[in-house]
């Protein structure tokens, strides 16, 4: 009995996770907006090579509480043969907490890659609990103005944990986090299984009519129920997106570093993705990023054809930015600016090319504190 309780339970998830269709790209709808988003693997523990920019706190709000400078990030996409994205933060430190802003556009509207046109905003809060944890939440909201109109508003809350050193790897770090804790948008009129209406049709073949009517009839009206409407396409992205991420140092020279990041994310608490990254810097000028995603709901729709591997690259300049003035008076005398630019192979016919920059205030802190006791 045990046993049939079991298989069955096995079955309805199975048939539950063929029933969730969002648009294609729909769990990338974070990714899209910038060339480090595009190519970071998704980290919800920093990626390979530590790292925190605004758009770090859609995967794991916890990110940024690491951070001990200002930061303003700049990022745009052009969809080719899909449309366009773009987003725009903040990294604010305070003494309590780190304060992010982002705020997040995306357009697409086709067939392949229906998103619609949305803007989405962020605002977090992170802390760093001890030296080696911290905790972080936002909150969301956002609005779709096409296909009808749709809106989203809601939570994400996230933990990071980070050791120098565990065994062979170094500045191992595991994080997690809970995502889509809230409504999310929906109502495109092409999901995962609407994308290619010919190819449908040509399915259906027309002797059904002809042998087996009652088929036929059950046929058109799925045809219909799935072609006839506006809104066709599930919520994106995922409600209750639950991300775990673990990544570490692999080799580090006094001229190279190099570390890799593996995440697993359960959409809806069951449905999987695997997201895996590589990130390589040269004298911490000269970066490398490359990342993967394995998307389980998709690759079981036939009319997706899966997207590629993401490559980004960067480069870190050092301006002087306080000759004189407000920049010299905060202490940022020098600043780094990291411009990037990252490609993928998105659906076939859709390619992502994003370019953006990252500006932050002022050099990393590396001073103990100096501590001084009353009367000495």
């Amino acid at each position: 009995m045990k046993k049939l309780v079991l298989f069955a339970a096995l079955i309805s998830l199975a048939a539950t996770s063929f029933a969730y269709n969002p648009p294609a790209g729909g769990q990338l709808l974070n990714n899209l907006t910038s060339p480090f988003q595009l190519s970071s693997a998704s980290s919800a523990a920093g990626g390979g090579i530590f790292s925190a920019q605004p758009g770090s706190i859609c995967f794991n709000p916890a990110l940024t509480a690491f951070e001990d400078r200002p930061q303003i990030d700049l990022g745009v996409t052009a969809l080719v043969g899909s449309g366009a994205a773009f987003e725009t933060g903040i990294v604010i430190p305070m003494n309590m907490f780190v304060i992010t802003g982002l705020v997040q556009g995306v357009s697409s509207n086709v067939k392949e890659m229906d998103l619609g046109n949305s803007i989405s905003v962020r605002g977090g809060l992170s802390k760093e609990v001890t030296e080696n944890i911290s905790v972080g939440a936002n909150v969301y909201g956002g609005y779709l103005f096409s296909d009808g109109g749709d809106w989203s508003c809601g939570a994400e809350i996230g933990a990071l944990w980070r050791m120098e050193k565990l065994g062979f790897m170094k500045d191992f770090r595991i994080g997690a986090s809970l995502l889509g804790l809230g409504k999310q948008i929906g109502g495109t009129k092409h999901g995962l299984e609407q994308n290619d209406r010919e190819k449908y049709w040509d399915d259906l073949g027309f002797v059904k009519y002809f042998v087996w009517p009652f088929n036929a009839i059950y046929d058109m009206e799925n045809l219909i129920d799935h072609f006839d409407g506006d809104n066709n396409s599930d919520e994106f992205p995922g409600f209750l997106t639950i991300r775990t991420g673990g990544a570490f140092t692999v080799f580090e020279t006094d001229s190279m570093k190099g570390g890799v990041s593996a995440d697993f994310t359960l959409v809806h608490a069951y449905l999987p993705i695997f997201d895996f990254g590589y990130q390589m810097t040269i004298k911490d000028s000269f970066y490398l990023r490359a990342s993967y995603t394995l998307d389980i709901n998709e690759l079981s729709k036939e009319s997706i054809t899966h997207t590629s591997p993401a490559i980004g690259f960067g480069y870190k300049l050092t301006l002087d930015t306080g000759k004189s003035g407000f920049m010299k008076d905060k202490g940022w005398d020098k600043s780094d600016l990291t411009v990037s630019t990252a490609y993928q192979n998105l659906y076939e016919d859709i390619h992502a090319i994003s370019a953006g920059a990252n500006f932050k205030f002022g050099q990393p802190d590396e001073e103990a504190p100096s501590i001084q006791i009353w009367g000495n």
